[in-house]
């Protein structure tokens, strides 16, 4: 293992931002960047680009698609941007019409991350601190986000919290893929989910509290299918989009979600201890949003993001897991991605 560190680049606000890399035994390369914790790249030995990635720090300054961050106090949304806790409503800082998205305004993504390197280990852990202060969170909540990259092609995410009041922890990661080059089609991909339900949403993606079975769906993804196919079959159209919470059951320690590139026989196989993963594929309205990006707009629909965390709006639905973090208590939580015949 070899691990580098770059500047990036410098923020709008005077912070350098730090890129690192790691390169296994085998040439391929992980790069990482500070700011927001940020998976960048996953680059072969031979070159070739499987993870979506902003090449500079302002695109990271931008975030509009939180490419590659960690996502947190809370991924996904909350609705009404409230919740009651311990007899209190707190209210957070919307930043999706009247919803909190993904931590609210100011979250994991708005921030410029400290970082300790275990090259031994081919690891890099992020932390920085939370506060109520920064996103109305309840508690001050040191939190951490190790990578560790193997000689096996497997990178694993460790995400920990510990917080001085009870708040709410549910972190994830929002790196996006294509195991077949970021420069192809991912509608082409065929994919397989251990999903048997996936979550209703109202128009403003706030689930309405339903389970839905997947079978004889377009969400049916229990055995692998091509993506172009389901979207097709959802929408009467391939130019569509998937942007849905599935729950996942599946044996601990095995694989929940595996992507694949039937061309090439590359594979990106998704093992976590979370009970749901949102996926999403970008399409145009990410193009119209980082439309300084040729290639982007070139291949709109480029790759997916496979983000393990526990149900959407937990907090306003009990049965889908619980997300409260009781003061005094550290929780972990770990997602491996393992790059198959690279």
């Amino acid at each position: 293992m070899t691990i580098t560190v770059n500047d990036l680049g410098t923020m709008p606000n005077g912070e350098v931002v730090k890129q690192v890399v790691i390169e296994n035994a085998n040439g391929h390369k992980l790069g990482l960047v500070s700011w927001g914790a940020s998976w960048q790249f996953l680059q072969t030995k031979a070159g070739d680009e499987l993870v979506l990635a902003y090449k500079d720090a302002q695109g990271y300054w931008d975030h509009a698609y939180f490419l590659g961050n960690a996502i947190g106090r809370v991924a996904g949304r909350i609705d009404g941007a409230s919740f009651e806790l311990n007899g209190k409503t707190v209210n957070l800082k919307a930043n999706e019409g009247k919803n909190a998205l993904h931590g609210g305004e100011d979250n994991f993504a708005t921030r410029n991350w400290d970082f300790t390197i275990d090259e031994a280990a081919g690891s890099v852990t992020f932390t920085t601190t939370m506060t109520e202060a920064d996103d109305n969170f309840p508690g001050t909540m040191p939190t951490s986000l190790t990578y560790t990259f193997t000689d096996n092609d497997e990178v694993r995410l460790d995400f920990s919290a510990e917080s001085d009041e009870d708040t709410l922890y549910n972190p994830t990661s929002h790196a996006y893929f294509n195991p077949a080059g970021i420069d192809t089609d991912a509608r082409e991909l065929t994919l397989q989910l251990k999903s048997p339900r996936h979550l209703e949403f109202r128009e403003d993606q706030i689930p309405t509290g339903k389970l839905l079975e997947t079978a004889g769906t377009p969400f049916d993804f229990q055995t692998p299918a091509k993506i172009g196919d389901k979207i097709a079959e959802m929408n009467g159209a391939y130019d569509a989009k998937f942007d849905d919470a599935f729950e996942l059951v599946y044996p601990a320690g095995t694989p929940s979600a595996i992507v694949t590139d039937e061309k090439s026989g590359r594979s990106i196989e998704m093992t976590t201890d979370r009970n749901a993963v949102i996926f999403f594929i970008t399409n145009p309205a990410v193009a119209d949003h980082e439309g300084d990006l040729d290639w982007f707009e070139a291949n709109p629909y480029n790759a997916v993001a496979l983000e393990a965390q526990t149900l959407s709006d937990a907090i306003h639905h009990p049965e889908f897991g619980d997300i409260v973090l009781p003061a005094g208590e550290k929780r972990s939580y770990t997602t491996t991605y393992a790059f198959k015949n690279l």
